[in-house]
Order: C-alpha cells, then structure tokens, then sequence
C-alpha cells in the first residue's frame, strides 16, 4: 500500500492542470497568431516591395522622358546656330551644369566631330568619336538611350542622344548627354533610400544582369545574371521572390523593368529584418499578459483552497471517526458535484481572459501600429467581403503630397506624425460603417457606403480643405492629393475598383496635386 505522504492532494492537482491549463492555451494561441503573423507580414513585405520597385521604374522612366525632352529642346535651339561656338559651348556649359544629370555633354557635328564639350577640361573638342558606331542599335538619326558601356577612355557610361535637323530637316549632327555610372551621383538622387530603415536596399541591373547601381560600391560592375531573381527579372517584367542569395541570406525581393531602359528596379529585404517585427509583438502582448496570468493563478489559488476545504474536511472525517453515524453523513454528501461544478467555473473565468488576450492580438494584426487605421490585409479582406456582396460603395486613394520631401526634409519621426495628424481627420469623416485604411507608406483608402460618387466627391473636397487648414508637424500646411472610383459604376471586381482609383490618384498629382479626380468610366 502507498504511504499517504506519497499522494498528492487534490487541491495541488486543481492548480495544477489550471496552470498547465493556462501555459498550454497561451503557448498555442501565440503560436498560431504568431505563424499567421510570419505569413502575413512576408507576403506584406513582398508585396510593398513590389510596388515600390515599381514605382522607382516608373521615376527613373520619368526622369529619362524628361531628360530626353530637355535635349529635345536643345537640340532644336542650337539647330541653326552649329557655326556659332560661343552659342553651342553657352548651351552645353548650361546642360551640363543644371539639375547636376549629365557627367559630361558634347555636340558632335553630321561627320562626327566634336565641336564643343562640357565640362570644358574634357578636351574632347576638335577630336572625331567614331566609337558612337560601336554601340549596340545605335542610330544617330534618332533619339538614342544606350546601354551601360566602356569607353575609350576606360569609364563606364551610358549616353542619351538627340540628333540636330535644320529648319530644312537636314541632318546636322548630335546633342550627346553622358551620364559616367561610377562618378554620378543620379542614380541616389532619383533612387534615394528606402523609406523603411529595416536593412532594406535598392540595386540596379543593365539588360545583360551587370550591376550598375548598388549601394555598395564594390558591387558595381559585377555580372548578376545568374542571381535567381535578375534571372527572373530578365524574363518577367515585374514580380516579387522568396530566395536565398549567394550569401545564404534569405531575402525578399520585389522587381520592376523600367520601360524605357529595360534597366532592372530591385527592391531587397532581409528576412530575418521584416519579420522581427512579429516576434517583437508576440513579447509585447505576452510582457502585457503576463501579469494578468500571475494574478488570475493567485485567484484560481485561492478558489482552489475554497473549493477544496469541505473534501479535506470529508477525508479528516473519513480518517478518524470510526462511528457509523458519521460513515453515514460522509456517504451521504455529493461532493463531486459541486467539485466539477466550481472547477468549470474557474475553468470558464480563466479560459475566458486568454481568449479575450487571443483576440486583442488578432485585433492588432488588422490595425496599422502607426495610424490606428485598419492595415492593408484587414482592409482588403473588408472590401472583398463588401464586392461579393454586391453592396455599393465609394472607395477614395489618396496620398500625402510631397511626403518624401518632407521625410528628407524633417526626418521620419516628423513624417510619421503627419501620417497620424491626417489619419485623425480620416476618421473623424467616417460615418457608421465607412473604412478607412493606410494603405501603405503615405497612401490611404477610404470606403463610403451608400455614397455616390457626386456626394463621396463633395465629402472628399470638404475633407481636404478641413486637412489644408491644418499646419503639420512639418510646419506647413498639410495636403493630399485623391482619386474616386464606385463599385460597381467603374468596376465590379476590387482589384479594378482600386486600380481606377489609383489612376485618379495620380492624374490629381500630373494636375499640380491637393486635388480631387474622379476616374472616368
């Protein structure tokens, strides 16, 4: 027979498994919140990063669009002046020195010969160039973006080209603007720096896979092309990738193409950097809940000692009376019943806290930590749910105006408070079961229910002028520039719905942006 110091009392084994009980549901709450968490912030990450390089392709586009224009301009001002040296070296001299885009500018006459240079200690003047034939489609008759290559003199260039025809369309010569890959500064000036301070970087490729922007420098030069995502890159225009990289890094990449270059845009984020946000919010929530689970043990404790007071009662009857009388009253209690009864209570209190904490952790994910907006993945499950049930809606893009200058102007600390200033007034719009969403860096949706697009129109431009009013924490006032589409007038699929907004968005922005537009049909 056992010894009776050798059994465990009951009371011991309640808060035992109410202890047991509490680490293993908070252990798998937190466990699958957190792995839901990794999944969601890669795919948020790969996606952000997507866009971004996307959007990076389309800036550098733009600033080859306008840097071709501007020798367009030139080229037709110096047509009829090539006898006038002064005239052409004044106009290179003035290319060269604005906007600090080209590295050197030279205008070479029909039988290519360089009649003026800038910078003036180039001495190229007076000399033939006949290498120009030696690039790859190169055609002087016509405007011309050439590839990364070395020239004659050992540095590596691209040259931007534009053919010079008199008033009579005669051929005249070229306008050449050459941009010298490792010594200009063009590629940070349109690139800048990721907006996240996470590790994140941008690098750029030529068609061939060769690097030819990389913060680091020594990587420039150096063949990438077997890099499974410059791989990808060259046979997809865009895309985003889970890899490792070739220093057993795993990375997430989004990539873009430019369509005037065909340069490759991508934008790296270390793993381990984008997801350490989700463990730094699993610490977060257990350091709150922590205290609340010590105490809730201290309570089930002293229940517990309660609730079983009358059984040791019972057994010290049990234990020494020897009378048949009191054998009787011992058969006769039903403790069992009030047992089970007071445990499941405890039981129900207890489990009903950590699903209330399980679900404050859940509620965080669908909230952006920053604005206390809904972030993008609750928003789209959101708008999803409102499409396929065919409710009409009115859904608003809009976007700070001039966002990165201010971030570069007054720091991101200053920028994020912008960002909380306007979300305020976003929601103060709202009305009941209106959204309003940031849908990332400095972008915001909101979603007017049972709104046309007349009356979202008017609601927006009344918010925009409140929003004007307002002087940011940058010390200006703070504007926005939006887009309008409805559901279903200019879409039936959230995806489109979106999309047309997002062209709204950036028509208000071409038309001098703190602008309304509403998509056409």
């Amino acid at each position: 027979m056992f010894a009776l110091r050798n059994i465990v009392k009951l009371k011991y084994l309640f808060i035992s498994v109410i202890v047991l009980a509490f680490v293993l549901s908070t252990l798998v709450g937190v466990y699958s919140t957190y792995k839901g968490n990794m999944k969601l912030m890669q795919e948020q990450t790969l996606e952000n990063n997507r866009v971004y390089a996307l959007k990076l392709a389309e800036t550098v586009d733009k600033f080859i669009a306008s840097t071709t224009n501007t020798l367009s301009y030139s080229a037709a001002e110096i047509a009829n002046n090539l006898n006038n040296i002064n005239k052409l070296q004044e106009e290179v001299n003035r290319l060269y020195l604005h906007g600090d885009t080209f590295s050197s500018v030279l205008i070479v006459d029909a039988e290519e010969n360089v009649l003026v240079n800038a910078p003036q200690t180039l001495g190229e003047a007076g000399k033939n160039i006949p290498f120009l034939k030696e690039l790859k489609n190169y055609d002087k008759y016509k405007p011309f973006i050439s590839d990364p290559f070395i020239s004659p003199t050992g540095r590596k260039l691209i040259v931007i080209s534009m053919p010079i025809y008199d008033e009579q369309g005669a051929f005249k010569g070229v306008l050449s603007g050459n941009i010298y890959l490792y010594e200009s500064n063009i590629f940070e000036s349109i690139l800048g720096q990721h907006p996240y301070e996470n590790g994140s970087y941008v690098y750029v490729v030529d068609t061939r896979g060769r690097i030819i922007y990389h913060p680091n420098k020594a990587r420039l030069g150096a063949d990438a092309s077997e890099n499974e995502v410059v791989a990808r890159l060259l046979n997809e225009k865009h895309g985003a990738l889970t890899f490792v990289n070739t220093l057993d890094q795993p990375m997430l990449s989004g990539f873009s193409q430019s369509e005037r270059t065909r340069w490759g845009i991508i934008v790296q984020t270390p793993y381990d950097a984008a997801l350490s946000m989700v463990g730094q919010q699993v610490v977060s929530v257990l350091k709150i809940g922590l205290p609340f689970i010590i105490l809730s043990t201290i309570v089930v404790f002293l229940l517990a000692s309660q609730i079983v007071r009358p059984l040791e009662r019972i057994a010290e009857i049990s234990e020494s009376s020897v009378k048949e009388q009191e054998m009787k009253k011992l058969k006769e209690i039903r403790a069992w019943y009030y047992e089970v009864y007071k445990i499941q209570e405890a039981l129900i209190h207890s489990f009903s806290f950590l699903h209330g904490k399980v679900n404050t952790l859940e509620e965080e994910t669908s909230i952006d930590s920053l604005t206390n907006l809904l972030n993008r993945a609750a928003f789209e499950k959101k708008i999803q749910l409102l499409t396929e049930q065919r409710k009409d809606y009115t859904l608003v893009m809009l976007d700070v105006d001039w966002f990165k200058s201010i971030n570069d102007t007054h720091g991101h600390i200053v920028g994020d408070k912008v960002l909380q200033a306007l979300a305020i007034k976003l929601k103060e719009s709202l009305k009941e079961n209106e959204l309003a969403c940031r849908y990332g860096g400095e972008e915001f949706i909101l979603v007017f229910t049972e709104t046309t697009v007349e009356e979202a129109y008017e609601r927006v431009e009344l918010l925009r002028g409140n929003v004007q009013q307002i002087i940011s924490p940058a010390g200006k006032p703070l504007t926005f520039s939006a887009g309008i589409a409805n559901y279903p007038l200019h879409g039936i699929q959230m995806k489109n719905i979106i999309g047309k907004a997002d062209e709204a968005l950036y028509k208000a922005k071409e038309n001098g942006r703190n602008r309304v537009e509403v998509t056409n049909v």
